[in-house]
């Protein structure tokens, strides 16, 4: 049968582990990477011990995402040495590698390879097959199946048939371990971002490994999926004793600490190792868990915050200047009903069959927070405030004017930003482009180094925090719409997206959109 949560490779969690006899999975010694001349990863050496959860942490653009792209095969480095003894059998490979080992075509370097070792990961985008129901997602990881052989599935069909059966029967089980009993039929894209990512964990599991490289597992998760997140890793941790390798930002540093062994911190292309011991050391993001220190921090403002619910467990919290200096409504919504499709995503049906829409306003001056759960609607809304999706019916007033049903740059000609969670630049062009093209004058300080880069060369958080400079100093706007702006920015990106807030709440309301609670954020 396939493996499953309980026993993960089958075999029972307290039976031997492949290379028993040996302390440590992984080794690596000089890994250089260097990307059109610059050094991402300058000599770094490092060992993985079974068991161990380690925290890889760096600033934006510091090279963790190249590190578990080299480290999982999907990179090559340009110089040093990798040991894996993951299997039980011993994997060496020297970069780079001597001529003849590139003429045999099952000896290279690749993900496949170091997959069959016992190494997976996860992405920062999920990757699930959108098409494929849950358990066939789960169900297809699992490796040597008889069935992908076209010759052994046409002469011993039943054989192939029986093992199918058996490998859909271990991911439904699978499933109902995550919490996810009944989702068994359901599509890749039609569930939540908290659930597909468990999947996502699951399906590495299910493919054998032993070593699991995690990009990014908690960011855009509300309360309740971080929450399942991370009763998974512990799972993986403490009862299966996996080693675990995780990449987090600064918002969600603080959870992984709790369960991690080590502490990996990426600078100028060295890696620097801490033990458990010397973990209280490692930055907490905030020392306030409400939104009023949260608010404090980030913009400077101190004022008291309104919280307005909103139904399916959301809240609007406006935080706004004092009396005396509130401005005027610069956007009134009333009434807002939206639908993608025939599902109903803004609005709630009444008792008497009718919609009940969305309402509320902003004034200039105003720091609005929508917090709700992922599926809620939250990009919905913002969507259909920019034009992107023309609302079922309602009215939006953006300073005065009526702007429901206009093209999305008649919004933004009107002084509306949108900043848009995922898909939020242009690849092919450089920083200096997209700054230009966004009409931006004011270059913050920490990204001037990138204005010659594409935008496809950035790492994440580069690239969330250009995006961020381009919708929020991109010239005059009086409503600034930001869907989950803090993914992936660190300490020094969130200092100067607050500042730029402070330096726009004088003549402008943003509202940010967050996953759940945002004290959970901090």
């Amino acid at each position: 049968m396939a493996p499953n949560m309980i026993a993960l490779t089958g075999r029972s969690a307290n039976s031997t582990k492949p290379g028993a006899g040996y302390p440590w999975q992984l080794r690596a010694a000089g890994i250089r990477k260097a990307f059109g001349g610059q050094t991402v990863l300058d000599g770094i050496s490092l060992e993985l011990q079974r068991g161990e959860v380690v925290l890889l942490r760096g600033a934006n653009g510091s090279g963790k995402t190249t590190l578990l792209n080299v480290l999982t095969g999907n990179l090559v480095p340009d110089a040093g040495e990798i040991h894996l003894l993951t299997n039980g059998s011993s994997e060496y490979f020297r970069f780079p590698a001597k001529w003849w080992r590139t003429l045999n075509p099952f000896d290279h370097f690749s993900p496949e390879r170091v997959c069959r070792e016992g190494l997976g990961r996860s992405w920062q985008d999920i990757r699930l097959f959108p098409t494929l129901t849950l358990q066939d997602n789960i169900a297809v990881a699992t490796p040597a199946q008889a069935m992908e052989n076209p010759i052994w599935a046409l002469l011993r069909p039943s054989r192939s048939t029986k093992r199918e059966k058996q490998n859909l029967t271990a991911a439904r089980k699978v499933l109902a371990e995550l919490g996810l009993a009944g989702r068994e039929m359901s599509s890749g894209d039609k569930v939540s971002l908290g659930q597909s990512k468990r999947v996502a964990i699951a399906r590495a599991v299910q493919a054998g490994a032993r070593v699991l490289f995690l990009d990014e597992p908690l960011a855009g998760l509300d309360a309740n999926g971080v929450s399942e997140i991370m009763g998974l890793l512990r799972k993986l941790a403490q009862d299966e004793k996996m080693t675990l390798v995780i990449v987090e930002h600064v918002m969600n540093i603080r959870r992984i600490v709790d369960l991690a062994t080590t502490v990996w911190t990426l600078k100028d292309g060295k890696l620097e190792v801490k033990n458990v011991g010397k973990k209280a050391t490692v930055h907490r993001a905030s020392n306030g868990h409400d939104l009023q220190s949260w608010a404090a921090e980030l913009t400077g403002m101190r004022a008291d915050v309104k919280n307005q619910r909103l139904p399916g467990g959301a809240i609007l919290s406006t935080i706004a200047p004092s009396q005396d200096r509130q401005g005027e409504i610069v956007l009134k919504v009333e009434d807002l009903v939206v639908h993608r499709g025939r599902r109903l995503v803004i609005g709630i049906h009444g008792e008497d069959g009718q919609h009940r829409g969305l309402s509320f306003a902003l004034r200039r001056g105003d720091l609005a927070i929508l917090q709700a759960p992922n599926g809620w609607g939250k990009t919905t809304l913002l969507e259909a405030l920019a034009g992107l999706i023309r609302p079922t019916y309602g009215r939006i007033e953006l300073s005065g004017r009526e702007i429901q049903g206009q093209t999305p740059w008649e919004c933004a000609q009107a002084g509306l930003s949108l900043l848009q969670a995922r898909d939020h630049v242009f690849p092919s062009l450089t920083v200096r482009e997209a700054f230009r093209l966004t009409h931006v004058t004011s270059i913050p300080e920490g990204l001037t180094h990138l204005l010659n880069k594409r935008m496809s060369s950035l790492s994440g958080g580069e690239k969330q925090s250009v995006a961020t400079a381009c919708a929020t100093n991109s010239g005059a706007f009086s409503v600034a719409l930001l869907d989950e702006p803090l993914s992936a920015l660190d300490m020094a990106s969130l200092r100067s997206f607050g500042s730029s807030l402070r330096n726009h709440l004088k003549d402008a309301a943003v509202l940010i959109a967050v996953p759940g609670s945002l004290g959970e954020l901090g």
